[in-house]
């Protein structure tokens, strides 16, 4: 009988020991980096990686670069036809992170279908309702802030801002 026992509490110990390793190995879910923009099946979010997005995006119709304030790195802006996208680097030849998106077109929209030409209601309705600044809705998620204007009751421009990384 004792050797049973004994058995049945090296099972339990084992079993304790499986979960305990286990759970170590289980991945705990990241939290939200806040919303996403996606273009041309490129996904990007705030302070992500932007190389993606730049070479599905393609040639830009104009590039601007100045030295960073806050870092070692460089200080990009690419206008694309449909939206500005804004990106740093942390030392001089590094890689770029996504620093802001400027919608300019109604071709681009928020995974919520949300764009330029979208009304209140539509937008209040993917997004919610918050209180407005001088017609501008702001959404916070993550390391991202979304800002919708809207301009009698029709979204007028799309901003994604990034907060502290």
């Amino acid at each position: 009988m004792k050797s049973i026992s004994h058995a049945g509490r090296g099972i339990a110990v084992l079993f304790v020991l499986i979960l305990t390793f286990g759970m170590i190995h289980t991945p705990i879910q990241a939290k939200s980096k806040g919303y996403v923009f996606k273009y041309k099946k490129a996904s990007v979010t705030m302070h992500s990686k932007a190389k993606k997005l730049i070479k599905k995006a393609g040639k830009p119709l104009a590039t601007k670069v100045k030295k960073s304030c806050a870092y070692k790195g460089k200080d990009r802006t690419y206008k694309y036809k449909d939206f500005i996208l804004y990106t740093y680097s942390h030392t001089e030849d590094g890689d770029e992170f996504v620093n802001g998106i400027t919608f300019l077109t109604s071709n681009v929209s928020t995974p919520q279908g949300i764009k330029i030409g979208s009304t209140l209601d539509q937008m209040i309705k993917k997004y919610g309702k918050v209180k407005d600044k001088f017609g501008v809705y702001t959404y916070k998620k993550g390391k991202t802030k979304l800002q919708i204007e809207v301009t009698d009751d029709v979204v007028s421009n799309i901003r994604y801002i990034p907060t502290k990384a």
